[in-house]
């Protein structure tokens, strides 16, 4: 019934749930105190005994004990699920930044999406509500047996045979429900996705009317999910009726178990009036606990995606190096490489050298492996540590995070946020002036168009929707430039943008690349046409190298290319 891994991430939230626990014992003992009150006054009508005010005084202090033990309850039960909340989220956060962009590898975004809302949230009934009822129904039946003990011991010990019949029936039911709820979690998750991938691809579902067929698709993973969410709901009543059953027979149990050896005499009021409160609310916490049970086994059911997240393979990198400067830059030695789960080589026995002094390209047709080289040399996927070095050291020896630091890539569907343009840039680097990012925007030629909107506060709306497609990129540029990485890799970045826009970057890139090692990807080979040296890529293989007019004069694939990519720039001209 405890998960231990999502016990683990409990923090300073366990001494909350030790409060509560208290709180909960406190209750029952403010309980206790009415119920002898309610009985003393009782007896003192029939026996003309004048402790009316002892009684009241006693009356009043139950009344605030248990008052007071359910408002503060309540109360620490928020202070656990906002602390919980919290730390889930911090180390889901911390672990996306260890593992850095191979998470990719292992969930999807929108999954991602889910798990920091809707995941953490399920959570917080596993948390705030049913941890501190676990622990607080074993502490408030711990005060019911010794209040019962002083009143009536073979009650007393048949309390002690009967209160973990309803623990022991949860363990029972635990696989059951875990089976169901793990269905009804995976359902909830499909329609989610399917929701979210429709809602991203509405353009295109409309342009090509697929969107009945989406509809259709959406309508069935709905009934689905509620024909599970139906099976949940329908096992959780039948279980808290069987458990509210047993509840109600063992209070009765108890009850004539007590009353049957207390004699009726006019002294021995006060305990029966206690015995008779303290049998009904008796095992209240057990079928309170089976009712929290189910709600946070949806929680757990939705915690183990998060907790597969948490697990996923990181090493230690205390006693790592940092990348510094090289001479020689960044040298690939026989590399290889295929997916997880898939038996497809990507790239089969590939050597390159990147370095400054002109820049590099990698060319090749689709599918032959180039964003995968430039994402296994930015340390973006994990594989091929031992096969990329930078100054003449493997990538093996050195901290992702220190990689990534100082390897920039820049893609076609680089991130901007909806922030200012400042906030963007600022991302970059935190320390820079007013004047450096304006500077970096001029650099790129993107000031003068958006000074007149607001210049640096100009506000960038979702997506960058309020920006063209080459002021995007150029804003991605320009906040890569305050940045001064060591490596920047241009991953197909004049894709789907202006003439004018792609000119100014790939002259920009020309210019970076005196100081920096520049890496250029890019299907248009017109782009790479003036770099240093070229690689080109077929089947993951290289295939042929050096510079433009060497490629021609070699009269292979790389020409064939080129002249079929002239041809159809003629025709479309």
């Amino acid at each position: 019934m405890l998960d231990k891994l999502l016990f683990k991430y409990i923090g300073n939230a366990k001494k909350y749930i030790i409060v509560s626990v208290m709180l909960m014992m406190t209750k029952v003992l403010g309980s206790f105190f009415i119920a002898l009150a309610i009985g003393g006054i009782v007896q003192g009508f029939f026996c003309s005994s004048a402790e009316t005010g002892k009684n009241i005084l006693i009356f009043l202090t139950g009344f605030i004990l248990r008052s007071g033990g359910l408002y503060f309850v309540t109360r620490y039960q928020t202070k656990i699920t906002g602390e919980v909340k919290t730390n889930l989220r911090t180390e889901m956060i911390k672990k996306a930044m260890r593992v850095g962009p191979v998470y990719l590898n292992y969930t999807s975004t929108a999954k991602m999406l889910n798990m920091g809302s809707d995941t953490i949230e399920q959570l917080e009934n596993y948390y705030g509500r049913f941890l501190p009822q676990f622990f607080g129904s074993f502490g408030m039946s711990f005060v019911t047996f010794f209040v019962l003990f002083f009143i009536n011991k073979r009650a007393a010990f048949l309390f002690f045979i009967l209160a973990p019949i309803i623990p022991l029936l949860l363990k029972a039911i635990l696989e059951m429900v875990g089976r169901k709820q793990k269905k009804y979690w995976g359902s909830y998750l499909d329609i989610g996705q399917l929701f979210l991938d429709s809602l991203q691809g509405m353009t295109t579902l409309k342009i090509f009317s697929a969107d009945k067929k989406r509809a259709d698709d959406i309508h069935q993973k709905s009934e689905k999910f509620r024909i599970e969410t139906m099976n949940v709901l329908r096992m959780q009543l039948n279980s808290i009726t069987v458990i509210e059953w047993i509840a109600y027979g063992s209070s009765i149990a108890l009850l004539a178990t007590g009353l049957a050896y207390l004699p009726f005499e006019m002294q021995n009021l006060t305990a029966m009036t206690v015995l008779v409160f303290m049998s009904l609310e008796a095992f209240t916490p057990m079928a309170t606990l089976i009712s929290s049970f189910h709600v946070a086994m949806t929680g757990v059911a939705a915690g183990k995606n998060l907790i597969e997240f948490f697990d996923l393979p990181e090493k230690d990198e205390k006693d790592k190096s940092t990348v510094g400067r090289s001479e020689r830059g960044i040298v690939v030695k026989n590399l290889k490489f295929s997916y997880p789960g898939s038996k497809r080589m990507v790239l089969q026995g590939v050597n390159a050298e990147f370095a400054s002094g002109g820049f590099t390209a990698v060319v090749g047709a689709s599918g032959s492996g180039k964003s995968t080289l430039v994402r296994l040399l930015t340390a973006q996927l994990a594989g091929a540590d031992s096969a990329v070095f930078w100054n003449d050291m493997p990538y093996e020896i050195y901290k992702k995070q220190s990689i990534s630091e100082n390897m920039i890539r820049i893609s076609h569907d680089a991130h901007v946020f909806e922030k200012t343009i400042r906030e963007n840039m600022l991302m970059g680097k935190p320390e820079a002036t007013d004047k450096e990012l304006i500077n970096a925007l001029k650099t790129v030629r993107l000031y003068d168009e958006v000074e007149s909107r607001g210049g640096l506060n100009l506000e960038i709306k979702s997506g960058g929707s309020n920006l063209s497609g080459g002021q995007k990129q150029r804003l991605v540029l320009a906040r890569a430039i305050l940045h001064d990485a060591k490596v920047y890799v241009f991953d197909e970045v004049t894709s789907n943008i202006d003439v004018e826009s792609e000119a100014i970057i790939l002259e920009v890139m020309e210019k970076m690349s005196k100081d920096s090692i520049v890496i250029l990807v890019s299907h248009r080979l017109y782009a790479g046409k003036n770099a240093r040296k070229i690689y080109v890529l077929d089947e993951g293989r290289i295939v042929e190298k050096g510079t433009f007019k060497e490629l021609i004069r070699q009269n292979g694939i790389y020409k064939k290319m080129w002249e079929t990519q002239q041809r159809f720039e003629e025709v479309l001209a």
